[in-house]
């Protein structure tokens, strides 16, 4: 009978901490028959009453002026560390961290990116695009899934040194990686999402994670993007009003001063979607607002789930006579983001945009620039993918083909 109780609470904790991460990420559930982690292991929490009942670890909490903070001290290892992550949170490290479970796919991409021996897995199963620039050795880690369709129970049973969470540092956010924490018992750290934060986060990671010296390439990397384009002598009158279109219908956008509309500014443009923030990370609009706003210059994403292209979006645009009237269509200033191995300006909001600024800014400013796009591209994938691209491989990413069977 006690153990039943105690399943039963074990189950009501889990579950209230898939539902704060969906709510807190705005995750959807992954497609079905999607490649579990593990052989027979749901790939949804629906049998989280199997979970061990070691566990589940104490946090400790305190407050410091107004802001909330916790101890995570999962097992306390002998020797264990303790470190600040960029949420203000302690949380107890083991001397030596040996693999990282990543929430979310934006945390997929940093640990990637830095650490990836380290990696306990992705967060989906890698598409063609993906491979065609990942190195064969991280095609076939396992897929953990994302947001409340996570395995949980594949997670703790892989058993990683600790989780990483990359999002918006706000209360909810914070809240929802103490419940992980307290749920799994394995050391939650977070890192802040915002473009701005990157060269901090990379240098924490290699702290926290074993990797110093690498994370100071990337880390200066980062530093030497944005002294660069910043370095752009651009007058007010020259400034690009820009529209950022996401989704099948590209009439989805993140609105002016949102952290999804950080690239934008950071290319030295204007974003056209003045807009209420409210509480989504992006908005919908309609065709009429669209024309409305008549930017000059539209990039598009596509729609990564329903295989389209941002290439194949722009071409879409240029010859739909319901944008025909849009200054951009008609100086054909419409462009699709390259997208491999990820997108370059979005989806995930990662380290990925570093690339994607130093393209967008090319885009519009090329009379402006200090550095050669093309140069800056392949130094970008050999420090950040671990590739060195050749030329037609350079040439097929600008074009939106690369990972496509000619």
């Amino acid at each position: 009978m006690k153990h039943r109780k105690q399943q039963s609470l074990r189950l009501v904790l889990i579950l209230a901490v898939f539902t704060a991460l969906a709510a807190v990420c705005g995750c959807k559930k992954a497609e079905e028959g999607q490649k579990t982690a593990s052989s027979g292991a749901p790939s949804s929490p629906a049998d989280t009453e199997k979970l061990p009942e070691d566990s589940k670890a104490e946090a400790s909490e305190s407050r410091s002026s107004g802001t909330e903070t916790k101890t995570a001290e999962a097992g306390n290892p002998a020797g264990g560390r303790e470190i600040t992550d960029m949420a203000g949170r302690t949380v107890i490290l083991p001397d030596s961290v040996e693999t990282i479970f990543p929430t979310d796919p934006t945390a997929g991409i940093y640990l990637y990116t830095l650490v990836p021996d380290k990696m306990l897995g992705w967060n989906y199963s890698l598409n063609e695009i993906e491979k065609s620039i990942i190195p064969e050795a991280w095609h076939d880690l396992p897929n953990f899934g994302m947001g409340d369709a996570i395995n949980y129970e594949a997670v703790i049973a892989a058993g990683p040194s600790a989780v990483l969470m990359v999002d918006v540092i706000q209360d909810s956010t914070i809240e929802a990686a103490d419940r992980l924490y307290e749920s799994l018992g394995i050391p939650v750290v977070m890192v802040d999402n915002s473009l701005e934060a990157t060269p901090e986060a990379y240098r924490l990671m290699g702290e926290w994670f074993g990797a110093p010296e690498e994370a100071e390439q990337l880390a200066a990397y980062a530093e030497r993007t944005f002294t660069e384009v910043d370095a752009m002598e651009v007058s007010e009158e020259r400034r690009v009003r820009m529209y950022y279109g996401n989704g099948q219908d590209a009439l989805e956008t993140p609105p002016a001063g949102s952290t999804r509309a950080q690239f934008i500014d950071r290319a030295g443009a204007v974003n056209v979607a003045e807009l209420e923030l409210g509480d989504g990370a992006m908005a919908q609009i309609s065709l009429e607002q669209l024309l409305a706003w008549d930017p000059d210059v539209i990039v598009v994403n596509g729609e990564p789930k329903s295989s389209i292209s941002g290439r194949q979006t722009a071409d879409r645009i240029l010859n739909d006579p319901d944008f025909s009237s849009l200054k951009a269509v008609r100086n054909g200033q419409v462009y699709g983001t390259p997208n491999a191995p990820f997108s370059w300006v979005d989806r995930p909001p990662g380290p990925n945009r570093l690339i994607g600024i130093r393209w967008l800014s090319g885009l519009v400013y090329p009379d402006a620039l200090g550095f050669d796009v093309d140069k800056e591209v392949c130094e970008f994938f050999r420090l950040f993918y671990h590739v060195e691209l050749t030329e037609e491989q350079l040439a097929a990413l600008y074009g939106g083909t690369i990972g496509q069977e000619s």
